[in-house]
């Protein structure tokens, strides 16, 4: 029995996702040199029924040959479309590479297809397939396949404290523990701005909002979120503008546990956390119970400008925004102007993607809420897809490019200088922006003259 075993780990792939973030269930073997994997769901969620949000996978695999095209079968997504089908591949980290000194993370797979398969859940919903075939780099290797690019906790752990550690840190920034989670992981949050300031110049600053991984499987977000962090907590002059002037706050990780765990969207709770904000429960939420505290406390201090919530996008290209939008006219386009200003810096940022409805179904999300409970017009969901874009080409012409960590990163660096561009003492930009808003959206224009005309007829009189 040893021997046959022996044998059989030979020529046998071996899987393993015991690692932080880690997400695969079951392996199986099911040709020569073809597997069918099985994620596991999101924990406490009611996966018979529902499948549990299974799409995020992270692991491990080795004891594979260089010389052999392999075929792996993750058989049990949920989502009835994905952006396998408009050219995304998966992203694979191989050990040997590294030690090499050969790039990192990167884009790998062909013959893609995301398709939906004969399994299903107790109630019939289908369940759906991705297939690609990959040969490995290295024979023995380790390498880590993944949907997107991992950030665990730990990593946001080393970010921050590398942050800290920098000389003259104590001047600008401030961490505490905003909660612990259920799990007693703690949820950390930074108050970032010039502490040298007089007390009085720092209690006249508006404040900025900024959080980000509520999705666990959404790691694009906390790539954006060190970019930001990076350089709003950098030295150059740009980034002592911005502390000089605001006071940011920011939770970079709202689902510690959830991202640990390797879930995709849920915390341990099994709860959406990000359709828990209208009425969170502090036991089952904590993080959202303890941001909106915090929201609630700044805004009873000073003018909240913007609050944003990091995300990533699983079906649609580029980067983009959500939005709200106000019943009166004259706001409609100062609260699209800061998606429009990325737009213009950067041909990742797509305005054309942006969407200011609240729906019905968002009525519980993080921008909605903090939008109408804390009034804060410029409240958005900064969307990343978790593929890449057209980087302004025609998609039809030219297949969209997968972002790398880089561009992620450097997503966070424009959000700043968009924040730069629309409190600009100046006005240039914004009002170049404002200008060509009016141009795209005539019908915005037309209402606000028609509600300004109405303002300035008499009343009529009680005879007509």
């Amino acid at each position: 029995e040893g021997e046959v075993t022996d044998e059989l780990n030979k020529a046998t792939l071996l899987f393993d996702s015991r690692i932080e973030g880690g997400n695969l269930g079951r392996a199986v073997q099911v040709h020569e040199f073809e597997y069918d994997l099985y994620l596991m769901p999101d924990t406490n969620t009611a996966a018979s029924r529902s499948g549990g949000n299974t799409q995020w996978y992270y692991f491990a695999v080795t004891n594979m040959r260089s010389d052999v095209e392999y075929k792996i079968n993750i058989v049990n997504f949920v989502k009835p479309d994905s952006l396998y089908n408009m050219g995304m591949r998966p992203a694979m980290y191989s050990a040997l590479d590294c030690l090499q000194g050969q790039s990192g993370w990167r884009r790998v797979g062909d013959r893609i297809a995301y398709y939906e398969n004969n399994l299903e859940t107790d109630v019939g919903q289908p369940y759906y397939t991705l297939t690609f075939t990959i040969t490995f780099p290295h024979a023995k290797d380790v390498c880590y396949l993944a949907h997107c690019y991992p950030y665990s906790y730990t990593d946001l752990s080393n970010c921050l404290t590398d942050l800290l550690s920098r000389p003259s840190a104590h001047k600008h920034i401030q961490m505490s523990t905003m909660c612990n989670t259920l799990v007693g992981n703690k949820a950390p949050c930074l108050t970032i701005t010039n502490f040298n300031s007089p007390p009085g110049a720092i209690q006249s600053r508006r404040a900025i909002c900024v959080s980000a991984r509520v999705h666990p499987g959404e790691t694009c977000a906390s790539w954006t979120m060190q970019g930001f962090l990076e350089f709003i907590c950098g030295g150059g002059a740009r980034a002592r503008i911005l502390r000089d002037n605001f006071v940011f706050k920011v939770v970079p990780m709202l689902n510690p546990d959830g991202v640990i765990n390797g879930n995709y969207r849920c915390s341990v709770s099994g709860h959406d956390l990000n359709r828990q904000w209208l009425n969170p429960d502090r036991g089952l939420h904590p993080t959202i119970h303890s941001i909106k505290q915090v929201l609630r406390g700044t805004k009873s201090t000073r003018d909240v400008s913007i609050y944003c919530d990091i995300h990533g996008h699983s079906r649609k290209c580029n980067m983009f925004m959500y939005g709200c939008s106000s019943k009166t006219p004259s706001l409609r386009l100062k609260e699209r102007v800061f998606p429009y200003l990325l737009h213009n810096d950067s041909l990742m940022f797509s305005y054309d993607d942006c969407n200011f409805k609240v729906q019905r179904c968002k009525e519980s999300a993080a921008r909605v809420v903090v939008w109408r409970e804390f009034s804060v017009p410029n409240s958005y969901t900064l969307e990343m897809s978790l593929g890449g874009g057209d980087f302004g080409e025609d998609p039809l012409v030219k297949p969209p490019m997968h972002f790398t960590i880089e561009d992620y990163i450097d997503m966070g660096r424009l959000f700043c200088e968009g924040i730069l561009d629309l409190y600009d003492p100046g006005r240039v930009r914004l009002e170049a922006a404002l200008n060509e808003l009016e141009q795209l959206h005539p019908e915005v224009k037309r209402q606000q003259q028609q509600d300004e005309d109405e303002g300035e007829k008499p009343p009529r009189s009680r005879g007509e």
